[in-house]
This record gives structure tokens, sequence and C-alpha cells, in this order.
């Protein structure tokens, strides 16, 4: 009878911990589980498991956070060391894992895994290898450009390559006699 009890017990929390991991889903991850990088980019790790299926637990993208290019990755950590030591991943702190709130099975991330280079979607050099970079089980991490990176074209500059593009075009019409 205890042992049942103690069966109930532990499937009522398991319950509980991943119901508490579906309320968060979607909602914005807090400022101590965003690492800014040296250019401005913000990054969350999402996750234990590969961003899009095939995966354990697929990604949920919200609050302007996005899978990141190849330039993206190699630009903010150039290497896995950079990644470990951007997230502090050889003492990691749970708290930092964003995957409550972008990973739709998953309420943990798993560092020991990111320190094998098992990075979802990162380039080789990042990502131990090709295999390592598309295995389902690979951790997620996420970027944004944050609000003071995004810069329009200054108006002047907007003018001048409007400007130039008319002027191409009305050299182009007159060489080819469009009228």
């Amino acid at each position: 009878m205890k042992l049942i009890k103690i069966m109930f017990f532990s499937a009522l929390m398991s319950f509980a911990v991943s119901g508490h991991a579906a309320s968060l889903l979607g909602q914005a991850p807090s400022a101590n589980q965003i690492y800014t990088a040296d250019n401005g980019l913000e990054w969350v790790y999402a996750g234990p498991c590969a961003g899009l299926e095939p995966s354990c637990g697929v990604v949920s993208l919200h609050s302007g956070f996005d899978f990141a290019t190849e330039f993206q990755w190699i630009d903010s950590f150039g290497d896995l060391n950079g990644l470990i030591d951007a997230f502090n991943l050889n003492s990691f702190d749970q708290t930092m894992c964003a995957a409550p709130q972008f990973n739709t099975v998953h309420n943990h991330c798993d560092p020991g895994d990111a320190l094998q280079g098992y990075i979802w979607g990162a380039p080789v050099g990042i990502a131990a290898s090709l295999q390592h970079a598309l295995n389902s089980a690979a951790e997620t991490f996420l970027v944004r450009v944050s609000d003071d990176k995004l810069s329009p074209v200054p108006l002047p500059a907007a003018l001048w390559l409007f400007g130039s593009a008319m002027l191409g075009f009305v050299g182009f019409s007159r060489k080819k006699g469009i009228s």
C-alpha cells in the first residue's frame, strides 16, 4: 500500500511539474534567462530537444526569438567554448534555462549534452559535428536582435540609394532604347 502511495505521489508531482511548464509556454523569458552577446544579439537556452520535428519536444517561437543563422552563431560565440562560457555551462544554473517558456514538452535544459557539442542547428565548430547539430535530442538555443540593434537606414542614405537606383534605371532604359 505504501508503494502505491509513493507511486501516486510521484505521478502527481510529475504532472504538476509538466503543468507548470505548460503554463509558462509562450511567455517571454526573464532577464536572467537572456544572454546578450557583444554584438548585441540576445540568446536563450530554449530546451533539450531539436527545435523542429523530429524532436523530443518542439520549440515554440515567440517574443522575437528565432533560430539562429550560421553567421549569428559564429559572430556571437566563435566556437563551442564561447557558448560554454556565455551560458556558464560547466556550472549551469537551471534558472537560466528558458525551456518552460519555449519547449512544448520539457521544462529543463541538459547542459551535459551541450558540453559535448550537441547543439541543434549550429555550425560545425559550435556543434561537435554535423550529426550532433542534426540530432533530435540536441540542445536548442534561440536568438533575437535587440531593439537597439535594429537601425533603420538613415533618411539621407535611403534617398541616396533611391536616387542611385533611379539614375541606373534611366541609364539602362536609354541604353536599351526603352521609353
